[in-house]
Formats: C-alpha cells, structure tokens, sequence
C-alpha cells in the first residue's frame, strides 16, 4: 500500500535527530559506504591504497574522533570501519566526494557518498564499477529526468520528495519554486538513502567510538 510517506521516512526521523543532537555535523563532514560486488569486505590496506592513489599514506590503530588531530595538507584523517562487508568512511571534508578517489573505491564496488561543508556546498555522489556515476547538489536537485544513470541508484531514484516538483504551467521557465522545499531536510535524506542502499548506519555511538583510520596527502589524492 502506498502511503504517501517517503520510503526513507523513518530514517530521516534518525538523521534529523543526529544532527541535532550532534550539531557539529551540520558544520561540514563526509560519509561514505562501499560495497564490494563479491562480498568479500576490502582490507584497511585496500581502503588507504584506494584513497590515496600513488600518494603515501599511513595506517593508524583505532582511535576515538576527538583525539584525532585536526586535518592536515599532509596527514588527512578518514575514519574506516565496517558493517559487515561494507566499509564505511568517515571525515570532515571532500576526500569522499572527489570523483577520482570515487572510482578508485568503485572498482569492483559500489560507493555512495554524502558530502557537505558548513556554507552547505555538497554532493550526494554514487559510483560503480570504476564510473563515477552521479553527482547531484542535494540543496538545488532538479528534477529526476536531469541526471543521468539515476536508475542505477533505485533507493534514490524512488525517493521522489528528494527531487524538484516538475514546474507548475503558472510559472516562468526560470522562475525557481523553492518555497516546497524551504523546510527541507536535505542532510538527513541523504544519510538516509545512503542507509537505506546499504545498511550501514551512522549513529552517534559510532561517531563516540574508536575507529582504525588511514591518513593521506591532500590534495594529492584527489588527482
């Protein structure tokens, strides 16, 4: 039966109480799943090579987040951890976001990401099999017909409040209609299609607990 409500209704609930209560994350951070095709789970050493590309890099033992030196041109923390086979990445800038780094994780693999910094620039990316698949302005989506392979993304794809509402016949071609999404929650739809495509859930449990990490050169990796 189809209620109406968005099929990520309940994790957005989630979402929103998140980063409310942890109103830091508001500010800027980057959250990214990858999924191997095989199901089998990527090694830290697989992760931190694919991050950094040919850079160097480091490997770190877990540590809590606010022990964790501030990020650094030269020593990039990203937090990785797994839920099951899905490795999950954590950091406070656009590593995640960066289509070069997106195919490299991609490679036999499918990668979602959600980016954001605290002027609200951001991506909701997805990449598969080494192709950098969509990015789209979560703030400004247009409407679905605007993106191209969003049908490899079904979970996004069927969360049609996400999108523009087609223009009403009443309005300019260049008039935007933004007042229906004024109130939007555009954070927490994204951390919810991300949850809702791979089970990997952040909480604020997980964001309190220690996390191996990998440190990368920046911008290095990103080219």
């Amino acid at each position: 039966m189809n209620t109406g409500q968005p099929p990520t209704d309940d994790l957005r609930d989630h979402y929103r109480g998140l980063t409310n209560s942890t109103r830091w994350l508001s500010n800027g951070m980057c959250w990214t799943a990858v999924i191997p095709d095989d199901g089998r789970e990527l090694t830290l050493d697989q992760v931190a090579a694919r991050l950094a590309g040919n850079t160097p890099y480091r490997l770190h033992e877990p540590a809590p987040l606010d022990t964790i030196g501030p990020p650094e041109r030269d020593a990039y923390p990203v937090l990785v951890d797994r839920y099951g086979s899905t490795t999950v990445l954590f950091e406070w800038d656009y590593l995640g976001a960066s289509p070069a780094v997106l195919r490299r994780l991609s490679e036999g693999a499918r990668v979602y990401s959600a980016w954001w910094n605290v002027n609200a620039n951001n991506l909701l990316s997805f990449a598969a099999g080494g192709e950098h698949v969509l990015a789209i302005d979560a703030l400004f989506p247009g409407q679905q017909e605007h993106h191209a392979g969003l049908a490899r993304w079904p979970e996004l794809q069927a969360m049609t409040d996400f999108f523009a509402a087609p223009a009403s016949e009443d309005l300019d071609e260049d008039e935007d209609d933004l007042d229906d999404r004024a109130g939007y929650d555009w954070r927490a739809a994204c951390l919810a299609v991300i949850d809702r495509s791979t089970g990997a859930r952040l909480t604020r449990e997980w964001l309190e607990q220690p996390h191996p990490y990998v440190t990368v050169r920046m911008p290095d990796a990103t080219r």
